[in-house]
């Protein structure tokens, strides 16, 4: 069987197409930043949100500096700093990268490149002679199986299928359809080989994460079916958001049965019946099985039901050439996706391998037949969020629906496509194997007995600002209203808004928010009401290492409106509550912490 020709070595205007060149773009004419606006003290009035925002008619568009800019940086989990947000007034789309890949562009980290191009294969057509993709008619529906439930004559399928698309790297290597070339696919996305408008391009971190991966994952499932002769073939998606589904999956795990859906550079503590960590920052919770599936269960309720009650939250961020890259991330792109990454990829130092690979980091993430099946899922997500009922709706601006991307087809054709013609997977001619979803109904249980008293800890205002969280921080903070209307709730939601923060960008970084939790708790415990939620950052510094490592982040934010009900808070004037470190909390400074109403 042919194996991968990537070395196991570990030294080493809408979007349109990112197209093949070996050029760098030059960067942007120099003005003053936003982020040095912010140290100024400079960061409110004058700024105006760019991107341009929907009134319900996809056709007509308004200007978006008639929208309060706390909406623009409204959040969960991301880095949402004042540098991502300008002073334009109107919205420019992000044009298409059509000559701004660099073969030696792409970074693993300051004076780390990637060592090798992660640029796609070379056109052999104008890129101006690309044509609009069009989907297969008359196609039967492919069904994506749930990884735990498939049998062996799947995995024995798949495997196939996996190892045609690596024989293609060694008998052309420059088969767009090759394991290698499908691999570089997210480097180039992710890792600075295309700029934008002289920014780095990044799919990432904004509201492009969910429509660029199902894109990506629609042309690799093809490629597969073709290399099989099965059009029929789904990929298996890795439902780690059921208790069945919460262990790395079998057919990834046999090395000597299915040798090219295995890879070597993956966590060797976590093979096996470990049950993972759908909050995984770099560091294991020592529990029970028991206690890590009720865990993992009540991040999917918190994230997907408590924490996404709307598209922006969900999705996360416009993306638009004035605001730029990494404007702020959805609430499944934080928890489970990228501790999912992380829990998959290598330890620090193991077989190498510094940086997380292969699933541990974006350059690399690509090389691992389990990256596929993990988005599988996430995938899945999103059109199991849509069924969720309130305003969980597919977002509607132009900005959004009419941004591209660059794939090539099962035939090696190059294509473009929009973000407007994958809002619906049926459509696209793919489903999801029926699963339980038994996180619906796994609203956490209250387990403090009583509220705790307001007045038996610090304010907010007293106790902040803090210049690092080593050790579990409590204190009151004062709510803009209480005893709100149901029809009140629905106009806005009330949030938990950390003002501010300070990071070390070099560290992986989480700590836990807990409201009106008693001091005895068992803080790995989260599977209680009192849990709202957990701020996350991953060690990205920029490619610049003259740049500093602490970044500003402007604001992160918790929805807690449901939760406040949960724990029969409505009524209270002030609440209690509870920053637990779990990873890097000494790395973590916050000014101060306030509780806000945002129309969500």
């Amino acid at each position: 069987m042919a194996s991968s020709v990537i070395s196991p070595v570990c030294n080493s205007t809408p979007l349109k197409t990112p197209f093949t060149s070996t050029t760098k773009s030059s960067s942007l004419a120099s003005t003053p930043k936003p982020s040095q606006l912010f140290l100024r003290g400079k960061r409110n009035h004058s700024f105006k949100v760019s991107c341009k925002v929907s009134n319900g008619d996809e056709n007509k568009t308004v200007e978006a500096n008639s929208v309060d800019r706390r909406n623009v940086l409204l959040g969960l989990g991301g880095l949402y700093g004042a540098s991502n947000v300008v002073p334009l007034a109107s919205a420019t789309p992000i044009p298409a990268p059509t000559t701004s890949c660099s073969k030696t562009g792409a970074t693993i980290k300051p004076g780390v490149p990637v060592p090798y191009s992660c640029c796609p294969p070379p056109l052999k057509i104008d890129p101006k002679d690309i044509p609009y993709y069009k989907f297969p008619t008359g196609s039967k529906l492919r069904i994506r199986p749930a990884s735990h439930a498939v049998d062996e004559e799947y995995m024995a399928k798949y495997n196939l299928a996996i190892t045609k698309m690596k024989e293609l790297d060694v008998t052309d290597p420059d088969d767009p359809r090759g394991f290698t070339a499908q691999a570089k696919i997210h480097c180039a996305y992710c890792n600075g080989a295309y700029t934008v408008a002289g920014k780095e391009l990044q799919i990432h971190f904004s509201w492009l994460f969910f429509p660029f991966h199902r894109w990506y994952l629609y042309f690799y499932e093809r490629i597969l079916g073709s290399l099989i002769n099965d059009p029929t073939f789904g990929l298996p998606y890795w439902n780690w958001d059921h208790p069945k589904g919460m262990r790395l999956p079998h057919m990834f795990d046999q090395p000597n049965v299915y040798p090219d859906l295995y890879d070597p550079r993956r966590n060797q503590e976590h093979r096996g019946s470990v049950i993972m960590d759908l909050g995984h920052f770099g560091q294991d919770v020592k529990g029970t099985d028991l206690q890590m599936m009720s865990n993992n269960l009540t991040l999917m309720y918190r994230q997907m039901i408590t924490n996404s009650p709307c598209p922006q939250l969900f999705f996360g961020k416009p993306y638009c050439t004035e605001v730029g890259p990494k404007p702020g991330q959805g609430a499944i792109e934080n928890i489970p996706h990228t501790p999912v990454h992380i829990w998959v990829g290598s330890k620090p130092n193991e077989n190498n391998c510094k940086n997380g690979e292969d699933m541990g980091n974006f350059y690399s993430a690509g090389k691992d037949p389990a990256f596929y099946s993990h988005h599988a899922n996430v995938d899945r997500m999103w059109t199991i969020w849509k069924t969720l009922g309130g305003k969980r709706k597919d977002i509607n601006k132009p900005d959004y629906l009419n941004t591209e991307f660059f794939f090539y087809d099962e035939k090696k054709n190059p294509y473009l496509v929009k973000v407007r013609d994958c809002l619906d997977n049926k459509k696209m001619g793919y489903d999801f194997q029926a699963m339980p979803t038994p996180w619906r109904n796994f609203k956490p249980l209250k387990k403090s007995k009583s509220k705790v008293n307001a007045r038996s800890v610090q304010s907010a205002t007293q106790t902040f600002p803090i210049a690092k969280i080593d050790k579990p921080i409590t204190f009151s903070i004062k709510r803009e209203t209480s005893g709100r209307t149901q029809q009140e709730k629905d106009a806005k939601e009330e949030m938990l808004t950390f003002l501010e923060l300070n990071i070390d960008q070099r560290k992986h970084i989480r700590f836990d928010v807990f409201i009106n939790a008693d001091a005895n708790s068992n803080w790995h415990e989260l599977d209680r009401a009192e849990f709202a939620g957990s701020y996350t950052a991953l060690p990205h510094v920029h490619s610049d290492p003259t740049k500093p490592h602490v970044a500003p982040v402007a604001k992160f934010q918790l929805a807690i409106t449901e939760l406040l009900e949960e724990i029969g808070l409505e009524d209270e004037d002030d609440i209690v509550v509870t920053l637990v470190p779990k990873t890097g909390g000494e790395f973590v400074a916050i000014k101060s912490v306030v509780i806000t109403l945002e129309a969500c």
